[in-house]
């Protein structure tokens, strides 16, 4: 595995992007950066992040059997590792908002976003892009943003935090390469324990701007919720259906 500190990027999904129109070479390789300038994020939102108070990370690989069909479980296990990191970085009440920020005390802190280059039905390279913030203090128009240093209520070292959670990864790659593994029953079930709304009422936005109160009662293979509404009746929303309110 390579791994290359960026002292500035626009974006570190989009610098591994260039690096594969340049490169044949199958090298498994994290770029990261502490200035990211033009992130981005789900619902083509941008992700905004001061200059070197977070990190923005991409890990690049190579998957095997990888099926277009199968794709969200990557989101799921990239999901469930960091929860698991962070419970080690002593960080409380955390969830995920479906289908791959990560909550503290119900403020977002964390976002993956994952994209992957197609050949026919196989994925056969793969991008997850991960912003942490880390250190940030003021997030002026996100009142639903905070940073590991708001909810630890101390400043956090960035190189320190950052070997940390790259030995993180490099100790799970091989789930992230091999498909029958990021598939296994108890990745799965961790993802929805850890789900924000699952088996709990919360209200939603959904497409053309009505909202509802239903709970998450399952999640499909392709990452569409089951959802409960409070009437009883039983619906399935995709990503761009539904948005959680909180």
């Amino acid at each position: 595995m390579k791994i290359i500190k960026l002292d500035a990027t626009n974006s570190t999904n989009d610098y591994l992007k260039e690096k594969l129109s340049t490169s044949n070479k199958k090298q498994t390789i994290i770029a990261y950066t502490f200035n990211q300038k033009k992130g981005r994020g789900q619902r083509n939102k941008e992700w905004i992040s001061e200059p070197f108070k977070n990190l923005s990370l991409s890990l690049l690989i190579f998957p095997k059997n990888l099926s277009t069909k199968d794709i969200f479980y990557v989101n799921i296990f990239a999901s469930v590792l960091l929860i698991n990191f962070f419970k080690k970085e002593k960080i409380k009440k955390l969830e995920i908002k479906w289908p791959n920020d990560i909550l503290s005390y119900n403020k977002k802190f964390c976002g993956i976003l994952c994209e992957s280059i197609i050949n026919k039905h196989l994925v056969n390279k793969l991008i997850i892009g991960i912003g942490v913030n880390v250190n940030q203090i003021s997030f002026d128009g996100l009142p639903n943003a905070c940073s590991i240093r708001k909810i630890l209520k101390k400043e956090i070292n960035l190189d320190s935090f950052t070997r940390r959670l790259i030995q993180n990864i490099k100790k799970n790659i091989s789930f992230f390469e091999d498909t029958p593994k990021i598939k296994s029953f108890k990745i799965f079930n961790n993802y929805l324990d850890n789900l924000c709304g699952y088996g709990t009422i919360k209200s939603y936005k959904i497409s053309g701007g009505s909202k509802i109160e239903a709970e998450i009662v399952g999640l499909n293979r392709d990452g569409s919720l089951k959802m409960k509404l409070i009437n009883g009746e039983i619906k399935m929303y995709n990503f761009n259906d539904i948005q959680l309110i909180f």
